[in-house]
């Protein structure tokens, strides 16, 4: 093929390109909003999808924002592409300041006096990563084919479950919170926007029509 890339590009060069693309994060937006717009459904559909992946993203479910999001739009039955489009609400800028704002108002409600290991963004989604690293292994451990010296399935379980007190139930509290009011906005945005973009996309429609039939009877009127 003539536009073939002679050199495939490598998994991490992929990887590198998704989580910051070369020609920056301005044009993805663009494009994304270009193609939110050309969603085939109702404004109130495509805004509800939009939504719910946003709200997704406020959510501890690291690695399953995209399956959450489409699970949740297809119980509602509004746009599934919507909603996975909505879930770059989270994003490898905005992340960082979501976990830590989740974090900080979870353990605040929670009336908890918040840890030095999460102080912050990184230090968040470093425990996620841990986490995910104990349970491969541990997963591993208890089907029989990880290394010796490996983590036992019963010191991932322990693992888990201070990891789901001490980061999911405060994480989660707190990007509810933090969700909700950002859902509402992103509803109201989407909707608007894809009403004003069909209403403009039927009016150019029908301007073009009219001046087909306006050409025609020029036309025969010629003949």
């Amino acid at each position: 093929m003539i536009f073939k890339r002679r050199e495939r590009p490598t998994f991490l060069r992929r990887m590198q390109s998704f989580l910051w693309p070369e020609k920056g994060f301005a044009r993805g937006w663009r494009y994304m909003r270009h193609r939110i717009e050309r969603i085939n459904d109702t404004p109130t559909n495509v805004a509800i999808g939009c939504s719910i992946g946003a709200f997704v993203s406020f959510t501890p479910l690291f690695g399953l924002h995209f399956v959450a999001a489409a699970l949740v739009a297809k119980m509602l039955r509004v746009n599934i592409i919507a909603a996975l489009f909505g879930t770059a609400v989270g994003n490898p800028l905005t992340f960082p300041f979501i976990a830590a704002g989740s974090m900080s108002l979870g353990t605040f409600v929670m009336g908890r006096a918040r840890s030095l290991d999460h102080a912050d963004g990184e230090g968040v989604i470093a425990a996620f990563v841990d986490i995910w690293r104990l349970l491969y292994d541990g997963t591993r451990s208890a089907l029989g084919i990880a290394e010796p010296g490996a983590v036992s399935w019963a010191t991932a379980s322990r693992s888990l479950a201070e990891f789901g007190e001490e980061v999911m139930v405060p994480y989660a509290i707190g990007g509810l919170i933090f969700g909700i009011p950002v859902t509402v906005a992103i509803f109201h945005i989407v909707r608007s926007t894809i009403a004003a973009y069909q209403k403009r996309r039927i009016e150019k429609l029908a301007k073009r029509r009219k001046e087909r039939r306006a050409s025609k009877k020029t036309e025969t009127g010629a003949v």
